[in-house]
């Protein structure tokens, strides 16, 4: 293999490690706030939600102030879909257990909550355990916070919210820049020297659309 196609392969890896997948059907609408990218995701279970967060790179989202609770909830308040709610990353530490505490997902403390009045119950009327967490739109329109069982909003599943950390712009700039550099030097290099299998190779830019 030629250097230069050594080089390209090396900014392929690098595409593929800090780029976010977007393509997954269960993608219903996308956004950056604050150097993170969410997804809209289709209605699943609690799980099946946790499930697709994981298969993009992500986790359901975790809500650190009222500022992020907001731009989320009046993004997609009118893009529920047959459900009533969004799932977000709180969940109880210990399944099942009423008296568990809820925790992040991703693992960060829990900073800042918007739990609707009398929520959470720890439980539903029919003795069921509620260990997930979804914004509600049926306590107000403000999306307030409602403990629920795994099935989602009266045993109906809901869509949710995966968010992604993205990269730092500045840290695929400089990568970016360098790998350019290695390939400039290499090609003002070859210009004296015969040509090696491998040296042809195109690098073409692939765009993926937003997800509608």
């Amino acid at each position: 293999m030629g250097k230069l196609a050594t080089v390209v392969m090396l900014i392929l890896v690098a595409v593929g490690l800090f780029g976010v997948g977007t393509a997954n059907s269960s993608v219903v609408d996308s956004l950056t706030y604050n150097g993170h990218k969410y997804f809209l995701i289709s209605e699943n279970s609690a799980t099946g939600a946790e499930a697709e967060a994981h298969a993009l790179s992500g986790y359901l989202a975790t809500i650190s102030s009222e500022a992020e609770h907001d731009v989320l909830w009046n993004a997609w308040k009118n893009s529920l879909g047959t459900g009533q709610g969004l799932w977000i990353g709180l969940e109880r530490a210990n399944y099942g257990q009423t008296s568990s505490p809820f925790v992040w997902m991703n693992g960060e403390p829990v900073t800042f909550t918007y739990w609707a009045t009398h929520e959470p119950n720890n439980g539903g009327r029919g003795g069921y355990t509620e260990d997930y967490v979804a914004m509600d739109n049926r306590f107000s329109g403000e999306g307030m916070w409602n403990d629920l069982p795994n099935a989602g909003t009266d045993f109906h599943a809901i869509r949710g919210i995966v968010e992604v950390n993205a990269p730092e712009v500045s840290t695929l700039v400089l990568l970016g820049s360098g790998l350019t550099g290695l390939i400039l030097r290499r090609r003002r290099q070859g210009k004296s020297a015969p040509a090696t299998e491998g040296d042809g190779v195109e690098v073409s830019q692939d765009s993926t659309p937003t997800p509608q």
